[in-house]
């Protein structure tokens, strides 16, 4: 801490590629966040849907920073305007409950 050139010189001038990956929950969406130098990527992952298989919603372009949840909250809100739990009172409308399939 406090001491950023030293850090960059040490780890990001001596390894040309970095890579990082967070999955977490925002506005009960699973979001997965990864980072491969130099750009964050986001998403949103979606596997309510058994017949579709998990699909994954891009959110953001890719940017140098790490997104910030309320960009993601509001990108989110924007891609998929109905809540998760919503989506899946539907589902339950359309096929009824599992555990009567």
């Amino acid at each position: 801490f406090g001491n950023k050139e030293k850090s960059d010189k040490i780890v990001f001038d001596k390894f040309s590629w970095g890579f990082a990956f967070q999955e977490f929950a925002c506005r009960g969406e699973d979001v997965k966040l990864t980072f491969e130098y130099p750009n964050w990527q986001s998403c949103a992952i979606c596997d309510e849907d058994e017949e579709l298989g998990a699909r994954e919603i891009p959110l953001l372009e890719p940017q140098t920073s790490r997104p910030l949840y309320d960009n993601l909250e509001t990108k989110i809100n924007e891609v998929l305007p109905e809540p998760l739990w919503m989506r899946k009172m539907g589902e339950v409308e359309s096929k009824g409950f599992k555990f009567q399939r």
